[in-house]
């Protein structure tokens, strides 16, 4: 089986890491490149101008963040440290003094998640899942904060999303008693970062 589980995972990474995609990538040094790119296994960026232009390796650390073209649809997205795992790139939902953060899985395979993500990268996800699906993973982070949280995921088994989210938003006391009544439950997590940028927060 665990053979079986690396051949799968080089699959499809040989097939996710050559797709490209229209990108604008915005640098740290306040430049900016428009073209197409594709994200290496190693999540650094390999960008040219046009089709035919020399390829570049912009390293990760380099870039403040990418907007990519997902069908018509402007994705932007961001390299975080994820808690207790490794980093990996993120798509933006919403920022404010809490920002949330996705990464959408499809065509997982076996227990953590193997699959592509948003970016046309492999995606790697915690939790058990068995065959083919989809699966969006959410993080958290407060602002300031230099790791975000992974709070809960939707298509797959995660964590306790009553206990995670209670204990991370804390500082909301009404917050946490619609959490923990399941007024808000983990498909509702975009509801809950709204409610707690707009009525948890002193302006």
């Amino acid at each position: 089986m665990k053979n079986i589980f690396l051949i799968l995972i080089v699959f499809v990474s040989t097939i996710c890491i050559s797709q490209k995609q229209k990108c604008t990538i915005y640098l740290l040094d306040g430049n900016t490149k428009e073209g197409i790119s594709r994200f290496k296994a190693d999540d650094n960026v390999k960008f040219r101008a046009t089709e035919d232009s020399e390829p570049e390796i912009i390293p990760k650390e380099k870039i403040e963040k990418i907007k990519l073209d997902e069908n018509g649809i402007i994705g932007t997205y961001r390299f975080k440290n994820v808690t207790d795992e490794m980093g990996r790139w993120l798509k933006e939902v919403s920022v404010g003094e809490v920002s949330l953060y996705s990464d959408k899985i499809s065509g997982a395979f076996y227990g953590g998640g193997v699959g592509f993500n948003s970016m046309g990268g492999v995606g790697m996800g915690g939790g058990m899942m068995m065959g083919g699906g989809d699966v969006t993973y959410y993080y958290v982070c407060h602002k300031g904060d230099k790791e975000v949280f992974k709070i809960t995921s939707i298509g797959n088994i995660s964590k306790n999303f009553k206990k995670a989210a209670s204990e991370f938003f804390k500082d909301c006391s009404k917050l946490v008693e619609k959490i923990q009544s399941k007024e808000y439950k983990k498909d509702s997590i975009e509801s809950v970062v709204w409610f707690y940028n707009n009525y948890c927060v002193t302006k």
